[in-house]
């Protein structure tokens, strides 16, 4: 029997990881596992140690772009996933990936690769949701294929401002179905369907258009941070971290906080969160992740410098 399939999309800092931690809990709670494929810019490896143990298996993949860098690797992991205990496949994607590619190489594979259903998730940042400027299309693109969408960051918006995004989402895809964490564990668990249950695809062939063209725009740029920090002194850094890095991790051992290392995150739009405790994760080093476009490494490095008060490798 096929086991389904599901592609988180969203861009950078909408909460797919969040989304994908709170699915595998859901799972377990229902007796069921999932495997899991994590693509990010660099040190997929940072995502998946914060993962609860639940999976069945975790297997990074560090490419800018999938359909492009590593779909061989994905296609490999994919194949190996399926002949796993694993009940469904859960594969995120960076937050800059066009997810089109992806589905049609799926379609074209499927013989290979007989995951169904196929569906995507779209995750929508509540506040940032059609504020992206040029980067508009992009996000429009990861909602145009999705199955599935799931709304974060809502706290703070009113009834109407909530109304107002739902109505958005449905002029873009009216077919993709609102969710949550619970509702797609419960799916993935019931819908081992047929071909007929595929992802919907907006057009034919694999377009490598300007939307597409957004996502080799990103770049990843790490920083090698070997000591032990305070805490104020990294959310200082993150939060001077120049306007054009849309997405920073910094994992590190702190000062004020002994034993494990924490995973710190911001983007552009966002405060800085509390840091995620990581146990393991022995190959990935304590550093600095950026990602945006353009990024000037040796400005963040600086920067680095003049904050931490070391001499950034």
């Amino acid at each position: 029997m096929s086991k389904p399939l599901l592609f988180l999309t969203g861009f950078l800092g909408a909460g797919k990881t969040t989304l994908l931690r709170a699915i595998l809990t859901e799972s377990e709670k229902l007796g069921r596992s999932c495997d899991v494929i994590l693509n990010d810019f660099e040190n997929a490896e940072i995502d998946a140690a914060t993962l609860p143990p639940y999976a069945a298996s975790i297997a990074p993949i560090a490419a800018s772009c999938a359909c492009c860098d590593s779909l061989e690797d994905l296609v490999q992991l994919a194949l190996a996933a399926q002949a796993s205990r694993g009940d469904a496949l859960l594969v995120e994607l960076n937050g800059t990936a066009d997810p089109l590619p992806l589905l049609e190489s799926f379609t074209l594979l499927e013989e290979k690769l007989p995951f169904f259903p196929r569906w995507q998730v779209a995750v929508i940042h509540a506040r940032n949701w059609g504020r992206r400027g040029e980067y508009a299309a992009l996000e429009r693109r990861q909602l145009e294929t999705a199955t599935h969408w799931v709304l974060t960051h809502a706290e703070s918006l009113t009834a109407r401002e909530l109304r107002a995004i739902a109505r958005g989402v449905a002029s873009v895809n009216p077919h993709a179905r609102r969710t949550h964490a619970h509702g797609l564990a419960a799916d993935l668990h019931i819908a081992r369907g047929g071909p007929e249950a595929v992802s919907f695809l907006s057009g034919a062939g694999h377009r490598h258009d300007a939307a597409h063209a957004l996502s080799h725009r990103f770049t990843g740029c790490q920083v090698p941070l070997p000591g032990r920090y305070r805490g104020e002194d990294l959310i200082a850094l993150l939060e001077a971290l120049p306007p054009v890095v849309v997405r920073a991790k910094a994992l590190v051992r702190l000062s004020d906080r002994p034993g494990s290392r924490w995973l710190y995150g911001r983007t552009v739009d966002d405060p800085v969160g509390e840091p995620y405790e990581v146990d393991g994760l022995a190959k990935a080093p304590s550093s600095l992740v950026c990602i945006g476009p353009g990024l000037d490494p040796a400005a963040i490095r600086l920067l680095v410098e003049e904050i931490l008060g070391v001499p950034a490798v």
